[in-house]
């Protein structure tokens, strides 16, 4: 069974000479459809309504003439995402036309007398210009639709419910800089008394970082759950992940994992930007650093620090990425570590977790001044009160 033919390319002639417009009429014929305009005005409402796949265009025309025509269909097709080949046929063909032509949009400029063979040649060129970029816009198009999808599922991975534990809030928020990204937060519940709190931040974005992050989540979802010890849930991640991923993608990490009875935290962190820990009743504000730690998956050997704190009453537990930190304002400096803790400081004293999350998000956009963020973030605070957990 034969395929179908393919469609005839459709090209518009535009030209004040009814001449002109027979001659090339005569040449493109036997392997194109042709339509025609008198001059530029008409060619716009031709280009709008026969929606050619090349355009010939004369320059000297009545009512408009083929350079205005030209930015004007240009125009038109950037704003539907098209690609509609302008080739100018004149009789101008001098230096200084030939560059308004390019100028105006035009991919080729043809000067008048010419031979068949040429502009068949220069039609030829242009439509396989043409074809390369639905081509290319085709492979935009399924690539749209894939990160879609991994967005899609990634979004699913994410803690979507927050803890409800008396005696503590809680507040989250992930923004990818693209579709989907390599930041991840997670709140696991590890039995009555114990609730980890994990922030990361694979390195690149959009789908790779992504799918790196798919994996963390799985095996700590599905094989470290019930640990308790944060210093061992990184590492075994971290091991299990160099045997099964060499894509030159590092994470860093913080993990803690807190006693709901007392309020006491442990924790550790692989190579990730230090928490803040505020204790709004003393204004004492803590970095929690670990002295040793590398990120995940630089070496499969990573030994990390556990380290111990109290998270007082009325306190706030600031997680982050640094997409947050490294955001950067009309001067490109950036909002910075000691940017958010003075904010946090001062606007945490009267709001809970909740507020708080959202004051700063605000603070970081309005520090952004309209400017995209170039990273990737995450924000994740903690808030103890008054109504702690009954001790055990």
């Amino acid at each position: 069974m034969s395929s179908p033919s393919e469609r005839r390319l459709k090209i518009l002639i535009v030209d004040d000479s009814k001449t002109i417009v027979a001659v090339i009429k005569n040449i493109l014929q036997k392997d194109y459809d042709t339509c025609s305009a008198e001059n530029g005005l008409v060619a716009i409402e031709s280009f709008m309504n026969e929606k050619p796949d090349l355009i010939l265009m004369d320059v000297e025309m009545p009512e408009m003439n083929g350079f205005e025509a030209c930015k004007k269909i240009k125009a038109l097709d950037t704003e539907n995402n098209g690609f509609t080949p302008i080739i100018f046929i004149t009789g101008k063909g001098d230096l200084e036309s030939m560059k308004i032509g390019l100028k105006s949009g035009a991919e080729d400029y043809l000067a008048k007398p010419f031979e068949p063979e040429e502009l068949l040649a220069r039609v030829q060129a242009v439509l396989r210009t043409k074809k390369l970029y639905s081509e290319l816009m085709d492979a935009y198009a399924f690539i749209e639709r894939e990160q879609d999808i991994i967005a899609s599922i990634q979004q699913s991975l994410l803690c979507h419910q927050l803890p409800d534990i008396p005696g503590f809030r809680f507040f989250a928020d992930y923004q990818p800089s693209s579709k989907a990204s390599g930041d991840y937060y997670d709140f696991i519940r590890i039995d009555d008394e114990h609730l980890g709190i994990l922030v990361a931040d694979v390195s690149g974005h959009g789908s790779p970082a992504a799918v790196i992050m798919a994996m963390m989540r799985v095996v700590l979802r599905s094989f470290l759950s019930t640990t308790r010890s944060p210093k061992e849930v990184l590492e075994k991640i971290n091991q299990s992940l160099c045997d099964n991923q060499k894509s030159g993608h590092f994470i860093t990490a913080f993990y803690g994992v807190v006693h709901l009875p007392t309020r006491r935290m442990k924790y550790v962190s692989a190579g990730h930007n230090p928490p803040l820990l505020i204790d709004y009743e003393s204004g004492h504000v803590q970095e929690l650093n670990t002295a040793k730690g590398f990120p995940l998956m630089i070496h499969c050997d990573n030994d990390l620090e556990e380290k111990e704190v109290e998270l007082p009453l009325n306190s706030k537990l600031i997680c982050y990425t640094d997409g947050l930190t490294e955001a950067r304002g009309i001067d490109q400096e950036m909002y910075g570590l000691e940017r958010l803790r003075q904010n946090a400081q001062e606007m945490g004293k009267s709001m809970n977790a909740e507020k708080l999350g959202q004051e700063l998000k605000i603070n970081v956009q309005t520090y952004l001044n309209g400017y995209d963020f170039i990273d990737d973030f995450t924000l994740v605070v903690l808030e103890t009160t008054e109504s702690k957990a009954s001790t055990k």
